[in-house]
C-alpha cells in the first residue's frame, strides 16, 4: 500500500512539474531555480527625512490622548526631595516637520527632532519653607529635542515592524505658566523643575512613543494584507481594509466568549522602556483570507475592453523577503514582487538584481525585476486572462473581418484578401478570430544598447464564422521589441514586431502559403492587437501608501531601474497612528 502511495504521489509531483513545463516560456527554464528579490526599494536620505517629518507630525497630534500603563505619573524632585510633582500630564505638544532631521547607519533609523513646544501640568505635592503645598501648576518649554532610534525589522505577515531602540528628551529652558501660591517658592520650583526636566519629560514622551508604534502602528500593520489582488491594486484603501480585520476579529472574539480586550491578542505584554530596555514587538500572525471569487468569462473579453484590473483571483505579493536593511545610502527593502494565482507556484524565479551604488536625487528607488511580468503573463496565462475574441464587432477591426469587401462594405481591405481560399469557401461572410495563448508569454530586459526589452508570444488563434461554425486554426509566434512609458501606477509597454510566423494547423482550409504571405501583410493588425492588450500595463508594486512623482524608467539587465519622487498619503499615516479608525 505504501509504495502504491508513493507511485501516486510520484506520478502526481511528475504532472504538476510536466504541466509547469508546458506553460512555461523556454526563454524562462534556466530560472527554474532562482528564488530572489523581484523588487528592491531603497528610500534615499531625502526620502527618509521627507516621510520621518510626516510620520513625526502624525505622531505629536495623537499625544494628549495616550495613556501607557508604565507612564510615571509622579516625580520627586531632586533639588527639593520634601516636593513631588503628582498627577504628571502632557497637555500639548506641538512641533514642526522642517525641525525634523533623520540619519540612517548600522541598521538603525535615527530621528531628531528638535524644537518642540510642550506644556504640561501636575500637582504640588510635599513641603517647602514649611508651606504645605497642593498647588496645580502648568510649566512649558519651547526648545525641547528629541532623539529616537528606531529599528525597522519584518513581521511574520511580511510587513514592517518597528521597535524603538533608543529614546533621549533634552530641554533648553522651563517656564512656570501657573505658579504656586506662596510666591517665595516659585523661582526654587522652576529651577527644581528644570534640573529634572529631561527625565520628567522622557517619562511623559517615550512611553507614549513606543505605545503609539506598538499598540497602533505595528498592531495595524500586522492587520495589513501584504498580498492583494490584482483587482485591487487601483483602490486599495488601507484604511478600510484595517477596520474590516478588526471586525472579523472581534466577531471572534465574540464567538469565542473571549473577554481579553482585542489589542491584547495581538500584541505582546511591554516592559516599561527606559535607556537600556527594549520594547516588545508583535508576537502573533494575523491571517487575512480573501473571499475566493468564482473564475467566469470575465476574462474572455473584447480586446477593446481588455483591463488587468479584472483579474481578481490574481494576486500581488508586496512582503518584504528580509528585514530591511539600513546604511548611509537610506532605507533598503527586498519584496516579492510576484504576481501569482491563489493556491498555485510559479515555476520560475527572480535572478539576482542590484540597486546602484550612486544614491539617486530621487527620494526612492527601485529595481525591478523583470520575474515580475513574466510571473504576471504565467499566471494570466494559466487563467486565460489574454484570452481574446476579435470579430465584425470589435471597434476599429469590425470592418477587416469579413470575407469579402468592397467599398460597400466600408472597407478596402479584410480578411479574405490575406486567405483567398477562405474566401472562397464563405464569400461575403463574417469571421471571428478567437486567440488564446499556448505557453506563457515572456519579456526579457537588456539596456537599451544591447536591443532593450524582448517579447515573445506563441498562441492560437481559432477560425469561426458568423454562425459560430469552426473554420480552422493556426498557430501564431511573434518575436518582438517593447518600448516601455511609465505612469505613477504602471508600466505600459509598446510593441514593435521584429518576427511574424503563422503555422496552420488546419491546411486543407487555412492554407500554410497563404499564411506564409500574411505574416508580412497582417504585420500592422496584429502589431496593433498585441499593444492593446499591453496597453492597460503591468502595476507597478509600490504599496498603496505612496504616490510616484514624476518617475524615470532605465533598462537594466534583466530589471528596470525606477527612480522617483513621492508623495505620502498623510490621511492614512493619521490614521495609522489615531486611536479609532475612521472610513
Amino acid at each position: 500500500m505504501r509504495d502504491v502511495i508513493i507511485l501516486f504521489l510520484l506520478f502526481f509531483v511528475s504532472f504538476i512539474l510536466t504541466q509547469d513545463v508546458q506553460d512555461m516560456n523556454p526563454l524562462l527554464f534556466n530560472e527554474r531555480n532562482l528564488r530572489g528579490a523581484g523588487v528592491i526599494a531603497r528610500v534615499t536620505p531625502s526620502g527618509t527625512q521627507y516621510v520621518a517629518g510626516i510620520v513625526a507630525q502624525a505622531f505629536s497630534a495623537h499625544f494628549s490622548d495616550i495613556k501607557p500603563n508604565q507612564q510615571k505619573r509622579e516625580k520627586q524632585l531632586a533639588n527639593i526631595p520634601t516636593v513631588s510633582l503628582k498627577n504628571l500630564m502632557l497637555e500639548t505638544l506641538k512641533l514642526d516637520r522642517q525641525f525634523v532631521t533623520t540619519s540612517t547607519s548600522d541598521d538603525v533609523l535615527r530621528i531628531q527632532v528638535t524644537n518642540v513646544s510642550l506644556s504640561s501640568s501636575a500637582i504640588l505635592s510635599g513641603q517647602l519653607r514649611g508651606v504645605d503645598l497642593n498647588d496645580q501648576i502648568n510649566f512649558r518649554t519651547p526648545f525641547l529635542n528629541l532623539n529616537a532610534a528606531i529599528k525597522i525589522l519584518r513581521n511574520s505577515n511580511g510587513n514592517p515592524l518597528l521597535k524603538l531602540e533608543k529614546c533621549s528628551i533634552r530641554t533648553q529652558g522651563i517656564r512656570l505658566i501657573t505658579k504656586p501660591m506662596d510666591p517665595r517658592n516659585g523661582k526654587s520650583i522652576a529651577d527644581a523643575i528644570a534640573n529634572d526636566a529631561n527625565q520628567i519629560f522622557f517619562d511623559m514622551i517615550c512611553p507614549k512613543v513606543e505605545n503609539i508604534l506598538n499598540t497602533r502602528v505595528n498592531q495595524r500593520f500586522a492587520l495589513l494584507p501584504s498580498k492583494i489582488s490584482l483587482e485591487d491594486t487601483k483602490n486599495f484603501d488601507i484604511v478600510k481594509v484595517i477596520m474590516q480585520a478588526e471586525e472579523r476579529m472581534k466577531r471572534l472574539a465574540s464567538q469565542n466568549r473571549k473577554t481579553v480586550p482585542i489589542r491584547r491578542n495581538i500584541v505582546a505584554h511591554t516592559a516599561p522602556i527606559s535607556r537600556r530596555n527594549q520594547p516588545s514587538v508583535l508576537n502573533q500572525r494575523i491571517h487575512l483570507q480573501r473571499p475566493k471569487r468564482q473564475a467566469d468569462e470575465r476574462f474572455h473579453v473584447l480586446l477593446n475592453s481588455f483591463n488587468f484590473s479584472r483579474a481578481d483571483n490574481l494576486m500581488l505579493d508586496y512582503s518584504m523577503i528580509s528585514p530591511p536593511s539600513i546604511s548611509t545610502r537610506g532605507i533598503e527593502l527586498q519584496t516579492s514582487g510576484e504576481v501569482y494565482q491563489t493556491g498555485q507556484t510559479t515555476p520560475f524565479g527572480a535572478g539576482a538584481i542590484f540597486l546602484p551604488r550612486q544614491i539617486s536625487n530621487s527620494m526612492l528607488q527601485i529595481m525591478i525585476s523583470d520575474f515580475v511580468p513574466n510571473s504576471l503573463m504565467f499566471h494570466g496565462h494559466r487563467i486565460k486572462l489574454f484570452d481574446t475574441r476579435v470579430d465584425w464587432n470589435t471597434p476599429q477591426f469590425g470592418p477587416v473581418m469579413r470575407t469579402t469587401c468592397d467599398l460597400s462594405t466600408g472597407s478596402l481591405f479584410c480578411i479574405g484578401d490575406l486567405f483567398p481560399a477562405l474566401r472562397e469557401m464563405l464569400p461575403d461572410r463574417n469571421v471571428a478570430f478567437l486567440f488564446t495563448t499556448l505557453r506563457a508569454p515572456a519579456v526579457i530586459v537588456q539596456p537599451e544598447q544591447k536591443g532593450g526589452i524582448h517579447f515573445n508570444l506563441l498562441g492560437l488563434i481559432r477560425v469561426v464564422s458568423d454562425r459560430n461554425e469552426p473554420i480552422g486554426e493556426m498557430e501564431i509566434r511573434i518575436e518582438a521589441l517593447m518600448k516601455m512609458k511609465l505612469t505613477p501606477k504602471s508600466v505600459k509597454g509598446k510593441v514593435t514586431i521584429e518576427e511574424i510566423q503563422f503555422r496552420s494547423r488546419t491546411p486543407h482550409i487555412l492554407l500554410q502559403d497563404e499564411l506564409d504571405d500574411a505574416g508580412f501583410l497582417s504585420r500592422e493588425i496584429l502589431q496593433r492587437m498585441v499593444n492593446d492588450i499591453l496597453k492597460q500595463g503591468i502595476p507597478i508594486p509600490i504599496h498603496p501608501l505612496f504616490k510616484l512623482v514624476k518617475p524615470k524608467l532605465t533598462l537594466s539587465s534583466r530589471s528596470l531601474l525606477l527612480e522617483t519622487n513621492f508623495i505620502l498619503n498623510e490621511h492614512i499615516i493619521a490614521q495609522l497612528t489615531a486611536e479609532n479608525l475612521v472610513a
